[in-house]
C-alpha cells in the first residue's frame, strides 16, 4: 500500500539544481502537470540519465576539503521530466551505483559499496577518492564501469583491515615493505589474478597523488609493476602452451545430456502455455521456468553471446535474410563489455524458434510490469510512494521497470513487493541467478554428476572451442543437431554477411583455434610420440635439434600454419598438394609431404588396413590388384610407424571373408 505525502516527507529526498546538486525549491517546476506528461504519454523504454547533474560534478577532487568532497554527487538518477535527483555522495557510508550500468543482470545488492566502519576515516576517504577518480576518469584515461569500481573497492576491504590491524591510519604510513608482506602472505592463500584484484585500488592511489589526502611516499611495487608483483606474470600462471589458464569447457557428454533435456522441454512448451493460458496453471510454475532456462542454455551455447547480452534479448529482435542461396539468422542485442552497442549474432534457426517460445514465456511477466509501471506512475504523480521505498528509490524502479519491460529473460524477485503485494517483483535474470539456474539445468538433465558446476562464461567458451575445432575437422557436429549450420563458412564472409557483430567473438574463436592448434603440436613434439606422414617423419628429426623456448615456437607456429584434419591424419598443405583428394584415398597421405599422422589415428588406420585386404582379395584385374597392394604397403608403414600392431590373420580372414554389399 502506499504511505500519504505528508507520513513520507521525510524519506524523500529533494529534487535538485543540475548544475551543483543542491536542492530546489518546492515552488519551482509547478507549472509543468505529472498526469499530462507521465501517465498520457507511451511508456519510455530507455533510462533517464541526469546528464546535467552529473556532468556538473568535478573530475578531479584535487584542492577541495574533505567537506567540499562529501557533498560530490557520485549517482544520480532522473525522471521523464528531467527532473534529476542525487542517490549517493562521496561522504555517504553507502554508494548505490545501480543506476549506472547499461546491463541489466545484476541485481541491484551487487550494485552498492558499503564503506566499512571498522577502518580508519583517513584510509576510507582517501579509497573513496580513488574511486570516484576511477569512476570519472581512469588512471590511464578511461574511465572505469560502475561495476569494475564496485568489484575492486570491495577486494580493497580486507587490504585496509590489514592496514588497520598495523595501526596504519593513513595511506602516507604505508610502505612497500607492509605490501610485499601482505602479497606474500596472500600467495600461500589465493591465485595471483585475485591478489591483483585487491590491490588494484592501491596502485590508483600511487598513479593520482593529487586525489588523495596522504598519498603513498614510496613506490608500493618496489619500481616494478602491480603484475609482476602479484604474480600474474609468473611462469606457474601460464599453461604449456603459452597462455593463460581460461574458463573450462563442458565436456561433450554432458552438452549431450542437457541439449538433450533442452529439446524436450521445447517440445513440451505449447502445451504448458496452453494450460497456462487456460488458467489450469500459473504462470510462475517451475515447469515454465524450466522452458525459461533451457533457452538461456541453447542461446549462450549456440550463440557465443555473454550474459549480459543473452540476458538484454528484448522482444522480436531477430531477423531471419537470404544471401547467395544461404540463410542467415540473426539476433540482436545490446553489447556492454566492449560498448559496441547494437549488436548481430549468428545463430542457428532453431534458436529463433526458442526464442518464439521464450516471447510466449514472457508475457505474464511482461504485463506485469507494465502495470507496475502505471501504478509507480500514479503514485509519483500524487507524490507519494511505494511502503518501503525513498523517492528516489521509486523513481529509480520506474525507470529499471520501463527498461526491461519488453525483456525476455524475467523472473520473480522474491525480496522486494511490487503493486501486488505478494512479496516478491518482476526482474530480469541477474548473472548470479543465471548461474544458479543452468546448475539446476544440469542436474534435472543428468548431466550435474559430471559437470555439477555449469555457468554462463562456459557456454561462450564451449562455443568457441567446438567452433575451433570443426574448422580443424575435429567435430562433424558442433552442436549435434543444433550445429552452427555455417560453419564452414570463413569469418570473413560471416564479417561481409553483417558487419555489425561483436567482433570480439570472432577474436576469442581466432584464439581458440590457435590454442587448440598450439596443444596439438605440443604432443607432436614429444620425444616418445610416434608420428607417420611425410611431414610427420621430417618433425620426428627436428625433435633432436634443441629448442631455447617451446611454449613461444608452439605459438608461433600455431598462429601463421594452415591445420585441418582429414579424417585419418592432419593435412598441413593450405592450398597446394593434393587439393583435399587425399580425403577420399587415405593412401595418398601416407607418404604425403604435407601430411601428419599421430596415434590418435591408430585405430582408423586398422579400419583402413583390413580395407585394403579385402579390396586385394577381390579378382578385379591387375590393374585394381597392384593399386590394393601398394595401398596395403602404404597402410602397413603408417601402422609401423606408430607402433601399432598390424590386424591379427584371423581378424584379416574374416573380414575378408564378410561379403560386399552392391
Amino acid at each position: 500500500m502506499a504511505r500519504k505525502k505528508e507520513s513520507k516527507s521525510a524519506n524523500r529526498l529533494p529534487r535538485t539544481t543540475a548544475a551543483t546538486g543542491d536542492p530546489i525549491e518546492a515552488s519551482e517546476g509547478k507549472g509543468r502537470s505529472r498526469s499530462s506528461a507521465v501517465v498520457a504519454k507511451l511508456p519510455i523504454r530507455g533510462r533517464p540519465r541526469a546528464f546535467d547533474l552529473l556532468s556538473r560534478q568535478p573530475n578531479s577532487l584535487a584542492g577541495l576539503s574533505q567537506a567540499e568532497r562529501d557533498v560530490v554527487v557520485v549517482a544520480a538518477v532522473a525522471d521523464d521530466l528531467n527532473n534529476e535527483y542525487p542517490v549517493c555522495r562521496i561522504g555517504d557510508s553507502t554508494w548505490d551505483l545501480s543506476s549506472e550500468p547499461k546491463a541489466k543482470n545484476k541485481a541491484s545488492c551487487e550494485l552498492k559499496i558499503d564503506w566499512p566502519a571498522d577502518v580508519p576515516d583517513a584510509l576510507i576517504n582517501d579509497a573513496k577518492a580513488a574511486s570516484y577518480y576511477a569512476l570519472r576518469r581512469g588512471p590511464h584515461g578511461k574511465p572505469w564501469s560502475a561495476t569494475t569500481v564496485i568489484n575492486t573497492a570491495r577486494d580493497v576491504f580486507m587490504v585496509l583491515r590489514h592496514f588497520a590491524s598495523l595501526g596504519i591510519l593513513n595511506f602516507g604510513q604505508v610502505r612497500a615493505l607492509h605490501l610485499s608482506d601482505l602479497i606474500a602472505e596472500m600467495q600461500k592463500k589465493i591465485k595471483p589474478h585475485s591478489i591483483r584484484s585487491r590491490l588494484v585500488l592501491i596502485d590508483v592511489i600511487w598513479r593520482a597523488p593529487q586525489e588523495v589526502f596522504h598519498p603513498l611516499i614510496e613506490h608500493p611495487w618496489g619500481d616494478d609493476g602491480l603484475n609482476n608483483a602479484c604474480g600474474c606474470n609468473d611462469d606457474r600462471a601460464i599453461d604449456k602452451a603459452g597462455r593463460t589458464a581460461k574458463t573450462a569447457v563442458i565436456p561433450r557428454s554432458a552438452q549431450r545430456k542437457l541439449f538433450s533435456y533442452c529439446e524436450a522441454r521445447l517440445e513440451s512448451a505449447d502445451a504448458l502455455f496452453r494450460k497456462r493460458d487456460a488458467g489450469e496453471l500459473s504462470p510462475y510454475a517451475y515447469a515454465l521456468t524450466k522452458i525459461r532456462d533451457s533457452v538461456l542454455y541453447l542461446i549462450e551455447i549456440t550463440s557465443g553471446m555473454r550474459n549480459s547480452e543473452a540476458t538484454g534479448i528484448r522482444n522480436n529482435c531477430w531477423r531471419s535474410e537470404r544471401r547467395n542461396g544461404i540463410t542467415f539468422n540473426w539476433v540482436q542485442t545490446q553489447e556492454i563489455k566492449t560498448r559496441k552497442g547494437l549488436v548481430d549474432y549468428l545463430v542457428p534457426p532453431e534458436a529463433i524458434q526458442a526464442l518464439i517460445l521464450l516471447q510466449r514465456f514472457a508475457e505474464p511477466y511482461q504485463q506485469r510490469l507494465a502495470d507496475e509501471a502505471r501504478w509507480l506512475e500514479a503514485l509519483l504523480h500524487r507524490g507519494d510512494v511505494p511502503e518501503g521505498m525513498t523517492f528516489v528509490e521509486a523513481v529509480q524502479r520506474l525507470n529499471d521497470v520501463n527498461e526491461i519491460r519488453d525483456h525476455l529473460f524475467l523472473g520473480l524477485d522474491s525480496r522486494y513487493s511490487d503493486h501486488l503485494g505478494t512479496g516478491s517483483r518482476v526482474n530480469a535474470l541477474s548473472e548470479n541467478a543465471c548461474c544458479v539456474q543452468l546448475k539446476a539445468l544440469a542436474e534435472a538433465a543428468g548431466a550435474g554428476m559430471e559437470w555439477p558446476s555449469l555457468a554462463n562464461h562456459q557456454c561462450r567458451r564451449t562455443f568457441a572451442y567446438n567452433v575451433a575445432n570443426s574448422r580443424l575437422g575435429r567435430m562433424g557436429l558442433v552442436f549435434l543437431k543444433w550445429q552452427l549450420k555455417h560453419s564452414s563458412l570463413s569469418w570473413t564472409q560471416l564479417y561481409a554477411a553483417n558487419p555489425r557483430q561483436d567482433q570480439t567473438l570472432y577474436g576469442e574463436l581466432q584464439s581458440e583455434l590457435i590454442a587448440v592448434r598450439a596443444k596439438l603440436m605440443e604432443g607432436w613434439m614429444r620425444p616418445d610420440a610416434p608420428l607417420s606422414g611425410g611431414a610427420g617423419r621430417q618433425l620426428m628429426l627436428t625433435r633432436v635439434t634443441p629448442v631455447r623456448n617451446m611454449e613461444n615456437l608452439l605459438q608461433h607456429t600455431a598462429e601463421v600454419i594452415n591445420l585441418r584434419s582429414t579424417g585419418h591424419g592432419w593435412c598441413l598443405s593450405g592450398t597446394r598438394g593434393c587439393k583435399g583428394q587425399g580425403v577420399y584415398d587415405p593412401g595418398r597421405c601416407a607418404g604425403c609431404s604435407h601430411s601428419v599422422i599421430d596415434g590418435s589415428h591408430g585405430t582408423t588406420w586398422q579400419m583402413i588396413h583390413l580395407d585394403n585386404l579385402r579390396l586385394a582379395a577381390i579378382d578385379c584385374g591387375p590393374a585394381v590388384a597392384q593399386k590394393a597392394h601398394r595401398a596395403i604397403r602404404r597402410s602397413e608403414q603408417v601402422l609401423s610407424d606408430l607402433g601399432i600392431a598390424l590386424p591379427s590373420a584371423e581378424l584379416a580372414e574374416a573380414y575378408k571373408g564378410e561379403s560386399i554389399p552392391s
